[in-house]
């Protein structure tokens, strides 16, 4: 099977203030504040102490952490060493915040009891309490934004709609857009499908209730695909015709999306953009047509079936024997 590097959705870093003060600053401060006046009165052990107290209880009870901590999200009934670890690793991590934010108290204390202040530990206090968050945020910013700039420059945004004869019920099983130059693929996910119905349920049901799934659009949605793609690698299954279908066509995306010179009047252009249409519809026999403003760029009236396994008929299909 040949590899393509499949198109991964670039996602921003997502900064809920609110969330993150209500989840992570605020019961922060709070602790911090109380580990004060325990470490004055009664020491660094007792505080040490206390903070793996508060660790212990913030596992437990503080579900709001979860959201900024994944790992808290393991499955306590999972057997094995492997979630155990996990609850280690996140007890040393929350137990390990909480120590560096009582340093600055400790170097309070220090000052207030011994008369003793090192600038050097205070500013690395508040690089690594403040400044590494704020680099990490950076960092991964602009690794969103030069990811996403990258896809601007290998993909293009496009509406894809699928649909098939009113007689045909299918599934589609794979849908790829393909630049065999640099190996770019799309990464398609189909969803609405009739897979996700039984043969039963079809061939039992009424005819007007068949014929109303069928008068629906099956899968319409934007997706992204590569320039200059030249190849689309489409699979189904009809359940009709009991076939299974793959097919390997060349595709022109480079002249389809070409666009004819704008007149010199037409200044507004970058308002009036609109997002491109491909239509895909499927028949029998393996038919298979590709529109494009109303333009037939595709037609291949039939393709050969493939074989295809009862295990993998039953498996993707919900196809008995």
């Amino acid at each position: 099977m040949k590899r393509y590097k499949m198109y991964k959705k670039a996602e921003p870093v997502c900064l809920n203030f609110e969330e993150l003060l209500s989840s992570i600053i605020l019961p922060l401060v709070i602790v911090s504040y109380v580990s004060y006046p325990v470490m004055y009165f009664f020491g660094i052990m007792i505080t040490v102490f206390f903070n793996g107290v508060m660790t212990f209880m913030t596992i437990h009870f503080h579900k709001g952490l979860k959201k900024f901590i994944p790992i808290l999200n393991v499955n306590s009934e999972e057997a094995g060493l492997k979630p155990a670890c996990y609850r280690i690793f996140s007890f040393l991590l929350i137990f390990t915040v909480l120590l560096i934010a009582d340093f600055g108290f400790y170097l309070l204390v220090l000052y207030q009891k011994k008369n003793e202040f090192s600038l050097f530990l205070f500013c690395s206090w508040l690089f690594i309490l403040f400044g590494l968050p704020m680099v990490y945020y950076t960092f991964k910013s602009g690794q969103y934004y030069y990811k996403k700039k990258q896809q601007d420059l290998e993909f293009m945004n496009i509406i894809l709609a699928i649909n098939h004869d009113m007689d045909l019920f299918l599934a589609v099983d794979n849908i790829q857009f393909v630049n065999t130059v640099n190996r770019n693929s799309s990464d398609i996910k189909i969803k609405n499908n009739i897979r996700y119905y039984s043969h039963k349920e079809f061939i039992s049901t009424k005819t007007k209730n068949r014929q109303y799934y069928a008068s629906k659009e099956g899968f319409r949605e934007l997706v992204q695909i590569p320039l200059n793609t030249d190849t689309v690698l489409l699979s189904w299954f009809s359940y009709i015709e009991n076939k299974y279908y793959a097919i390997e066509i060349p595709f022109p995306l480079k002249d389809l999306m070409t666009e004819p010179e704008n007149s010199p009047i037409d200044k507004f252009k970058v308002f009036r953009k609109e997002t491109k249409i491909l239509y895909l519809h499927l028949y029998l026999n393996g038919g298979v047509k590709f529109f494009y403003k109303d333009m037939i760029v595709i037609d291949c009236p039939d393709n050969a079936e493939r074989v295809i396994s009862e295990e993998d008929k039953k498996m993707k299909f919900g196809m008995t024997n």
